[in-house]
């Protein structure tokens, strides 16, 4: 067997709220191969149903070897995740890369190309009212954190 790895400390799951926890059971029970066991193979899978987002990296750092996972190990290595991502953060994160320079601002009609074309395309007259509440400045950029408030106010 593989060393036991800092991850898999034995605690109570009292970190995660009783929503949480149900979630996490539940998303291990669909992994399930035998009582309170899944296969290493199925963690990563396991920690992502509930909202966790590791990289493959991690998964494999966790594992470190080992065949099967056990529900309380998982549980307490869920404890340690970041479960409920702040939606800024994340519009953020899609709106940097309209970034290309990293001056916080996104060029107007880029922006404009990239929604039009998207897998789920926006309306012209859409993408015109995401465009018209943030301002913009006389380069026709517009800020990154106004495109935020913004999207994050009308989700």
């Amino acid at each position: 067997p593989a060393p036991a790895n800092r991850h898999f400390a034995r605690v109570d799951s009292m970190g995660l709220s009783d929503e949480d926890r149900a979630v996490c059971v539940e998303a291990f029970r669909l992994h399930e191969t035998s009582a309170d066991v899944i296969s290493s193979m199925s963690l990563g899978e396991c920690m992502r149903i509930p909202g966790a987002n590791p990289t493959e990296a991690d998964v494999k750092q966790v594992i470190n070897g080992r065949a099967e996972i056990k529900l309380n190990d998982y549980l307490s290595l869920m404890e340690q995740q970041k479960l409920h991502e702040d939606p800024t953060n994340i519009l953020k994160e899609a709106f940097a890369i309209f970034d290309s320079e990293g001056t916080g601002m996104v060029d107007s009609s880029e922006f404009r190309n990239v929604m039009g074309n998207l897998g789920e395309r926006y309306l012209s007259q859409e993408i015109e009212e995401m465009m018209r509440v943030p301002s913009q400045d006389l380069e026709g950029r517009i800020n990154i954190n106004d495109l935020v408030v913004f999207a994050a106010a009308n989700k």
